[in-house]
């Protein structure tokens, strides 16, 4: 009996609803992994060092001189840098637009309550017709920025399976 008991005070209780912090996310570091990884690469092809030199190219006849040789190859960024480097990206902006919508949520519910609050106690008159009007005006400009925004971030996250899935995690763990 007293076994028992020691077993069960010696054991932490399960973590069910508790939220880990950002840098505990195994996916992110996974991702982050991978964008190093594919970053090295990019480096270590960007020197030459996996480049064989081109054998020179006859033009009309004539030897090759440096001057009429093919230009070098340009090295792009390996898809794990480009895969790695969206989802990490995509993550880490649905991680803070979640903390800031809940954010923006509080603020907006107290300010309704303590119009509520002061408009039953007759402190204050509210045109609700107007307030709705500018909310609207208001949700339309939201609706126009963020197109821009969205148009703007798609073009600098190449890879929209990755920074879809990196959104899906960020805003889980936001």
């Amino acid at each position: 009996m007293m076994a028992e008991s020691n077993s069960r005070a010696t054991s932490s209780p399960p973590d069910l609803g508790r939220k880990r912090g950002l840098l505990s996310s195994k996916s992110l570091w996974l991702a982050i992994l991978i964008t190093l990884a594919g970053a090295a690469w990019w480096a270590y092809s960007a020197t030459g060092a996996t480049r064989t030199p081109a054998a020179p190219v006859p033009v009309s006849g004539f030897a090759a001189s440096p001057t009429n040789a093919p230009p070098e190859p340009r090295v792009q960024a390996p898809a794990a840098f480009r895969y790695g480097a969206s989802f990490v990206g995509a993550f880490l902006i649905a991680f803070v637009l979640k903390k800031i919508i809940r954010s923006v949520l509080l603020i907006a519910a107290i300010l309704v309550g303590a119009v509520l609050a002061l408009k039953y106690f007759g402190l204050m008159d509210f045109d609700w017709s107007n307030a709705q009007r500018h909310v609207e005006d208001g949700a339309a400009l939201a609706r126009e920025e963020s197109e821009k925004y969205r148009t703007l971030l798609l073009s600098y996250l190449p890879s929209g399976l990755a920074s879809g899935a990196g959104a899906l995690f960020g805003a889980k763990r936001g």
